[in-house]
């Protein structure tokens, strides 16, 4: 799908990663709908250094763990850009626990995870079905982790929420089909702000570990968002840019 003059929600978008996303988009000539929750003067930031790059592009506010928030925001948000082509779903937060201490985590953290990491992506999905299926095509792409690849990450309730991210991506991908491909990103370690909960022993091991010696570059990941969008051929998958830190 050649990118130029097309139209982008990215929720999260407007720090780290999201950020990256959508600037790199917008160097296609995509217009954006940058979403946030809380981190109001970054949005506002990164939708001006959109504008920047020739495209349009504006911050919207919603909170996509709620349900009716997030179709919402997709529908106002298709509206003012005049169509809706490319959904990514990169909103995403955590609760930084040790894998080994069940009694740090209480039932509503394994809930409140699931609603911004998991639900949140259903919810958005159903508006923009019926915006893309009326046009005859579209494309969601999900941020995932290697977390819900394999046992590892900020805690135990995120790595299950992730993981039911994935399981969705693929069912997401079925039901939607041929007119909406669904695909998703797994990033290995970013550091961004989010990677401030961690250690710096623990980045140091995660850089051991993986393959090549070194965290995932946070450019490299989002350039992945850009090569799935183009794809006509892809769907139901999830591409892993970890720097061999699963393999």
């Amino acid at each position: 799908m050649d990118l130029q003059g097309k139209s982008a929600i990215i929720t999260g978008g407007g720090t780290g990663l999201g950020r990256s996303i959508s600037l790199q988009l917008a160097r296609e000539g995509v217009n954006l709908a940058i979403n946030y929750s809380r981190s109001v003067e970054d949005a506002e930031k990164t939708a001006e250094e959109a504008r920047e790059l020739g495209v349009k592009a504006f911050a919207i506010k919603a909170d996509v763990s709620v349900p009716e928030s997030a179709e919402n925001l997709v529908l106002e948000a298709a509206k003012a850009l005049g169509g809706l082509d490319l959904l990514i779903n990169n909103a995403g937060t955590t609760k930084f626990s040790s894998f080994r201490d069940l009694g740090s985590l209480e039932v509503n953290d394994f809930l409140d995870l699931f609603k911004t990491n998991a639900m949140s992506i259903f919810s958005t999905a159903r508006a923009a079905e019926k915006i893309m299926k009326k046009q005859g095509w579209g494309h969601i792409i999900n941020t995932l982790s290697i977390s819900g690849l394999v046992p590892i990450g900020s805690s135990m309730a995120y790595a299950v929420s992730k993981a039911a991210g994935v399981h969705l991506t693929k069912c997401l991908a079925v039901a939607l089909a041929p007119e909406i491909k669904v695909n998703a990103v797994a990033p290995g370690l970013l550091l961004t702000r989010w990677s401030s909960g961690y250690s710096e022993e623990v980045i140091a091991k995660s850089k051991k570990k993986a393959r090549l010696h070194k965290t995932t570059d946070l450019e490299e990941c989002a350039s992945m968002y850009i090569g799935i969008a183009k794809n006509d051929s892809i769907t139901g998958q999830i591409i892993t840019v970890d720097a061999g830190l699963t393999v």
